[in-house]
């Protein structure tokens, strides 16, 4: 039953980022907005491991010591152009740290 709730926050993830205008999400940090909100509702959530994971994976990859202490969201604001790109930046990034890390699938919607 675990590892099922895991696969359906994963999935909503997935589904957010590639149909984003559904859950009212404009950029990055609205997407992070609602799922801080989704997973203080949802107390068995296992987002807040998954994005734990996800922040250490931005960091490593910009390893910039100016960069140690910020969240993921404004690093991936830093490196957009406009909302837009920030959407599409994130789901990229997203992307990458599920192949890299072997443990969930990427889906299509």
């Amino acid at each position: 039953m675990q590892n099922d709730s895991k696969i359906e926050n994963i999935d909503l993830i997935q589904f957010a980022l590639k149909r984003p205008s559904i859950f009212s999400i404009q950029n990055v940090e609205s997407f992070f907005v609602f799922f801080k909100g989704y997973s203080l509702g949802k107390s068995d959530s296992p987002v807040h491991d998954f994005f734990d994971s996800f922040d250490e994976f931005i960091h490593k990859k910009h390893p910039e010591k100016c960069l140690r202490n910020i969240d993921s969201e404004r690093i991936i604001r830093l490196y957009s152009a406009n909302d837009t790109h920030s959407l599409e930046l994130l789901r990229s990034l997203i992307e990458e740290f599920i192949i890299e890390s072997n443990i969930y699938q990427i889906k299509e919607f």
